[in-house]
């Protein structure tokens, strides 16, 4: 495969969760917006960050660490039906063109398959990792944000690695999302 991937271990957002039965109504009186349907994902407004609808009533959470430090705060006043959630993944974002190559090496999911205006928001294994992955436009080509349980972080993050740099591609390297 001579196709350009990389993966980038994105470190500058920060995560949380709840759930409950008065978690989207919470959120929503929160002005964070609240995804239609389970296994989807909406943005906060201006690119701030992401809301990720996981069942009828959790939802995880991603944006700056002020805005998640803000929203834990409040969950923290125990609103009714509603429950924190503790979120301390490890991130990160896979893109190129040889992305979907990568991605059936480590994975029986058929990315490239997915309808992205749905913003589906996938539960699944990765080199036998539950991951969540969230797959997005990048102009004309994709990219996948990947979350992972963070003792599972360096094993994934190093597989990835191995797996790209046989691509001949970069291996894993920090940055920020866009």
């Amino acid at each position: 495969m001579s196709a350009v991937v990389q993966c980038s271990l994105v470190t500058d957002r920060a995560r949380t969760g709840c759930k409950g039965a008065g978690a989207a109504a919470w959120l929503a009186a929160h002005s964070i917006p609240v995804p239609p349907s389970p296994n989807t994902a909406v943005a906060w407004p201006e690119g701030a960050g992401l809301v990720a609808r996981l069942g009828s009533s959790e939802f995880f959470i991603e944006g700056s660490a002020s805005q998640i430090m803000a929203l834990d705060t409040a969950m923290a006043g125990s609103p009714p039906g509603v429950y924190p959630v503790l979120r301390a993944d490890t991130a990160f974002l896979i893109e190129g063109t040889g992305v979907h190559e990568v991605l059936a090496q480590v994975c029986n999911i058929n990315f490239a398959a997915q309808e992205l205006a749905r913003s589906p928001v996938i539960m699944t294994l990765m080199i036998g990792v539950a991951v969540l992955v969230l797959p997005e436009a990048a102009g004309a080509a994709r990219r996948y944000r990947i979350w992972c349980d963070p003792s599972f972080g360096e094993y994934l993050g190093h597989e990835l690695g191995v797996i790209i740099g046989a691509a001949g591609a970069e291996p894993i390297r920090a940055a920020g999302v866009t």
